[in-house]
């Protein structure tokens, strides 16, 4: 087993540096997508087991064994001599399983501790299928996190921070996370590194990972986006940059990457490099997996055959007459074309509240006390039977979502304090004026760049224009004017005015019902 490990730790190292060198010259040609599907290269190789080759060996037949007499037999076993051997390969496996298994265990009970931070003080927005919405004093930007219970959590200030275009295009991008699989990759990536976790390419490479899993998911929600989403769309990363994340969401608020960032959404290849890109990755992945394989030969002993005396001749076997002729098989009588089936029609739009797309299946309530249900808004008056029975089992678990927030009131109003005063202790200013000293330096290299900013198909005044307006926009953001509104944002008075104000609206609505199965 430890040449079997030996040799895949080995060359997923090789693999990992490889994909570390090209994957900058693959993003800028191919686009973020394709960089990012780099890196199922080493994964496939870790999981790879090994190719056995099974060989044929002969070996002379067996002798019979005859019995003679001996006066003294030797003994079965020669005494063993000597201080006992220490088995090494035990020994390196059992620290490498149990390093393993620390950082696994480790990961997993921070995760756990940071997802109940921040559900613990968060107030359900709305639902999107099996997605929640939740709002959460203990975030400083969007994130996206969970694969069975996933949830979305917005800071306190977003619909301040944010302009309407904003919060639908950060709204998309944590979507993004859910619907790609992003958030079950992070996972197994966080895997395949506790099985490496004494090796620094693959922390290094596991950094490189989650960065490129971002750009990519940038480059999904741009890829329908027109000229000015994209700046609202810049503007928004911009904004939500402060603080770290879960361990494995997808955030939108990645500030040490920023910039990165912010230059790959300047890469927009055509469709025809795009599956170029994923035509690139199959085929390097079925070259290096072969070639990188673990591989092993299996022999088979298999006895000569022995020495037999001639046989006589075999008397010859008179010929078989030839059958008789087969008749020919009727044919089949030909089948009738299908009737042409008629085209469905297309399902009507499901409308948006406050920029987010509801599903067919999400119930939400509106200030006038009307429902939205099924993709229809409706008074209570005119719900069917069955639309009121599902009203009102949302209407119960909003009831007890309530509750529950109201009972972690206080613990809520704790954490937020917190987050302000981690926020006004400096180190946000000190990484936002490092940023805006790197793109004034990349700025500065633009025009020296520009000839190979041509080969690969982009403009340089584009790029330079939609990097001065990135540099505009970290200029103008005002750290006290943003703690100024965080603070009035977590007014205990105003969050147990709205908490009230919920409460209300759904005993109303309860009442209402109530009414209306008495008649």
């Amino acid at each position: 087993m430890i040449d079997w490990l030996a040799a895949t730790f080995l060359a997923t190292s090789l693999l990992m540096a490889l994909v570390l060198l090209v994957r900058e010259p693959v993003r800028r040609m191919f686009g973020p997508a394709a960089a990012y599907g780099l890196w199922l290269i080493p994964a496939l190789r870790l999981l790879m087991p090994t190719l056995t080759t099974t060989v044929e060996r002969t070996v002379p037949a067996a002798r019979p064994l005859s019995i003679t007499a001996s006066h003294s037999p030797a003994p079965l076993l020669a005494p063993i001599t000597g201080p006992s051997m220490i088995n090494w390969e035990v020994w390196a496996v059992s620290a490498w399983l149990a390093g393993a298994s620390a950082m696994l265990l480790c990961g997993f009970y921070v995760y756990r501790l940071q997802r109940r931070a921040v559900l613990r003080d968060s107030v359900q927005l709305a639902r999107l299928g099996s997605i929640r919405i939740v709002r959460s004093a203990a975030v400083s930007g969007p994130m996206a996190f969970g694969i069975f219970d996933r949830v979305i959590a917005l800071p306190i200030d977003f619909d301040d921070r944010y302009d309407p275009h904003e919060r639908r295009l950060a709204l998309d991008h944590e979507l993004a996370h859910h619907h790609s699989g992003d958030l079950v990759l992070s996972h197994i990536a966080f895997i395949l590194l506790c099985l490496q976790w004494f090796n620094p390419l693959a922390w290094l490479s596991h950094r490189a990972f989650r960065f490129d899993q971002e750009a990519a998911c940038d480059a999904r929600v741009l890829k329908k986006a027109s000229s000015e989403n994209r700046a609202a769309y810049a503007h928004a990363i911009t904004k939500a940059a402060s603080g770290p994340a879960l361990l494995f969401a997808g955030a939108l608020d990645r500030p040490r990457t920023l910039r990165r960032r912010l230059q790959s959404m300047l890469t927009s290849p055509s469709t025809g490099r795009r599956l170029a890109g994923k035509a690139l990755i199959l085929l390097t992945a079925a070259v290096a997996m072969p070639l990188t394989a673990s591989r092993a030969t299996q022999y088979v002993d298999v006895p000569a055959p022995a020495k037999t005396a001639p046989s006589a001749p075999v008397a010859p076997v008179p010929a078989v007459p030839a059958a008789a002729a087969i008749a020919p098989t009727a044919p089949v009588a030909p089948v009738s074309p299908a009737a042409a089936v008629a085209p469905t029609p297309p399902a009507a739009p499901v409308p948006a509240v406050k920029g987010v797309t509801l599903g067919k299946e999400d119930v939400a309530f509106m200030g006038d006390d009307t429902i939205l249900i099924d993709g229809t808004r409706k008074s209570i008056d005119q719900l069917t039977p069955a639309q009121r029975a599902k009203l009102r089992a949302s209407i119960r678990e909003s009831q007890a979502d309530l509750a529950k927030e109201r009972t972690e009131l206080p613990a809520r109003l704790a954490e937020a304090q917190h987050e302000l005063d981690r926020l006004r202790n400096g180190d946000f200013k000190r990484e936002l004026a490092q940023d805006r000293e790197d793109l004034r330096r990349d700025l500065a290299e633009i025009d020296s760049e520009a000839a190979e900013l041509r080969a690969h198909g982009e403009d340089p005044a584009k790029r330079k224009a939609e990097m001065l307006a990135a540099l505009h926009e970290l200029e103008a953001i005002n750290i006290d004017k943003q703690v100024s509104e965080a603070l009035e944002e977590a007014n205990p008075a105003k969050i147990a005015a709205e908490l009230s104000s919920a409460e209300q609206q759904m005993t109303r609505l309860l009442a209402r019902l109530d009414q209306l199965n008495r008649k």
